[in-house]
């Protein structure tokens, strides 16, 4: 496409679509880009006003459309924009955020000034799990209730008597002209908004310079760091776009101030938390989910939930800990590992990566060590991109995430996050060069099957397990430490061979080790299984993937019927 030529922007046909196409297509004309709107129908459009909408259901079909060549690029409300993006597809830019807060709007000619002026049981309508928990943690005696339509819908029904009230977004209501119904603002510390709420991204094809080019032109640098920050606190909770989370973030310079918020669907555990850093810094994200898993734990246990043990490192727990106290669980973290820096022998293997065909990494910690040895070596992962350099796997969800974050396309994912299926599923001639950065302590399965299939194998040490770290013994000590039935923890998690082996070290240095190995184990995967049963454990139930729900529900599954029995 000739610089001069004109965009095709792909969009949904409702109001609010249509309205916020339109604001990129004079943007674009205003910035000497001609440009027109092609509406698409959605899922989400050929479902009557009246049903749910399930994840994705408003941007699947405009991606198809893109990643088809029948559009140039592609309008989306950032919010419904799902975290694990297509690589084929890129988000050139964000426009400029509108106000991103809830409002309650009430039937015409009523007022509010606070959610305490809303009557005893009122009916309150929307679509969202989120604003649903969170008003229910502020207001348990509100009947919350599903309504679902567009915005036009929805003020009919409200009108008509279905409703006492309505939840929905600032910015809709603004951009539809429609702020006069607004009745109260809700401030983001009682209900913080959806990640990427109130701005509007513009979707383009990865490989397409001249339209990304074009469209770059209209992306707002602070609203961009913001809502990035927002997207990858939801992508690290491992939620999709309808998960019980908030975020928002402000940008003031070179400064970024990050709020987050977690509820549980009924409101009985309701938690936020707020760190300021800098713009882009990953840790700010990893802080802020560190602190809403904490502080949910504590909450989930205060509440009575039956206790599980985390054995996951520190650093790698805090989806896992939300997801658990989203089932109804109340975690106790007790790191059974700790992840340290290898010797230096993984930047030899770095230095040469356009040695290899494939890079197949097998673990988020392994992704993180190699990302960094290349920030080390003054060549960023990203750098080595190219038509010269390997193709890149990853073998879940959360080590593809590690390596996107490090600028790296994830060229192959199994469906099962196992080794097994990795191996299968990489497309191998024979005689193809890869490298697999891994443990100290892992095992040769993965080698051994594409060995099997006539590759060239090399591995590299590029992170160093310890098992019962010092630190970690005080916390288990404690965990143990009640003695009434609803004080003792009611299962064990085990993610990795590493961690049976590290809890039962801990448990040996306080003589526990028949009170732990007499707790249910809920481990990941086969070898997890084997693992734990050869040291003694009772296998209570087997996680269907590493992902932190998966593992969430197999406990949950095992525990709530043995809960209802006792």
């Amino acid at each position: 496409m000739e610089s001069t030529a004109t965009v095709r922007i792909g969009t949904r046909g409702s109001a609010l679509a249509l309205a916020q196409a339109t604001m990129v297509r004079d943007a674009l004309a205003t910035a000497g880009v001609p440009a027109t709107l092609t509406i698409i129908t959605t899922e989400g459009d050929r479902r009557a006003p009246d049903t749910a909408w399930g994840e994705g259901a408003f941007v699947t079909a405009i991606e198809a459309a893109l990643v088809g060549g029948e559009i140039d690029a592609a309008v989306h409300s950032a919010k419904d924009v799902p975290t694990d993006e297509d690589p084929r597809l890129a988000i050139a830019a964000f426009l400029e955020r509108a106000p991103s807060a809830d409002v309650i709007v009430l039937p015409s000619g009523r007022q509010a000034a606070t959610l305490d002026d809303l009557p005893h049981g009122a009916r309150v309508g929307t679509d969202s799990p989120r604003r649903t928990a969170f008003l229910r943690a502020i207001r348990p005696d509100l009947a919350m209730h599903p309504l679902h339509g567009n915005v036009d819908t929805r003020l009919r029904r409200l009108d008509e008597g279905q409703s006492d009230a309505l939840v929905l977004a600032e910015a809709g209501l603004t951009r539809l002209g429609r702020a006069d119904r607004i009745s109260l603002r809700l401030s983001p510390d009682l209900v913080p908004p959806a990640p990427g709420q109130g701005a509007v991204a513009v979707q383009v094809r990865s490989d397409d310079a001249v339209t990304t080019a074009a469209v770059a032109r209209l992306d707002h640098r602070p609203t961009r760091l913001a809502v990035e920050a927002e997207r990858a606190l939801l992508a690290a909770s491992g939620g999709g776009c309808r998960a019980p989370l908030g975020a928002l973030g402000r940008v003031a310079g070179a400064d970024l101030e990050l709020l987050g918020g977690f509820a549980r669907p009924d409101g009985s555990v309701a938690v936020m938390a707020r760190r300021s850093g800098q713009a882009g810094d990953p840790e700010l994200v990893d802080g802020v989910l560190a602190d809403l898993a904490d502080s949910a734990s504590a909450a989930a246990a205060a509440a009575g939930f039956p206790k599980v043990l985390v054995t996951r490192a520190a650093d790698q727990a805090a989806s896992l800990l939300l997801s658990l106290v989203d089932r109804g669980l109340a975690p106790v973290a007790v790191p059974a590992i700790e992840i340290a820096p290898a010797d230096d022998g993984l930047a030899p293997a770095i230095a040469r990566l356009g040695a290899f065909d494939w890079v197949v990494v097998t673990s988020a910690n392994a992704a993180r060590a190699v990302a960094a040895t290349a920030e080390r070596l003054g060549t960023p992962l990203a750098a080595t991109i190219g038509s010269t350099g390997p193709r890149w796997a990853a073998v879940g969800v959360a080590t593809g995430r590690a390596l996107r974050a490090a600028g790296v396309t994830v060229a192959l994912r199994p469906a099962r996050a196992s080794g097994a299926s990795l191996a299968d599923a990489l497309p191998l001639d024979g005689g193809e060069r890869i490298l697999v950065p891994r443990s100290e302590i892992a095992d040769d399965r993965l080698i051994d099957a594409l060995a099997a299939r006539r590759a060239t194998v090399e591995t590299v040490t590029a992170y160093r397990t310890i098992e019962g770290p010092a630190s970690s013994l005080p916390l288990l000590a404690a965990a143990l430490a009640g003695t009434a039935p609803d004080a003792a923890p009611a299962a064990v998690i085990l993610t990795s061979g590493s961690t049976a082996r590290g809890l039962l070290a801990l448990a040996d240095q306080l003589g526990a080790r028949d009170r732990v190995l007499a707790l249910p184990a809920i481990c990941i995967g086969p070898a997890t299984v084997d693992a734990a049963r050869s040291l003694g454990y009772t296998i209570a139930a087997e996680a269907t993937s590493q992902a932190a729900a998966a593992i969430a529900d197999a406990a949950a599954g095992y525990l709530r019927p043995h809960q209802e029995d006792s």
